[in-house]
């Protein structure tokens, strides 16, 4: 039973750093999505949400090149 908490407990910080990674990447408040996925079970909606969100810094680049 302990492996089993432990490796929940590991995937589980690996979904919250694949968050922090992602939204850092494209651009988001690293801290707003981090501490959502912090929460369990929710950790996944919030990884599959980011899968979906544009990229903010693609957006602006464009917007800027534009001007």
């Amino acid at each position: 039973m302990l492996l089993l908490v432990s490796f929940l407990l590991i995937l589980h910080c690996a979904i919250a750093y694949q968050c922090y990674l992602s939204t850092h990447k494209k651009g988001y408040p690293t801290f707003v999505f981090t501490l959502l996925s912090l929460i369990p079970y929710f950790n996944l909606v919030v990884w599959v949400y980011l899968l979906f969100l544009p990229n903010l810094n693609e957006q602006t680049q464009m917007h800027q090149s534009s001007n």
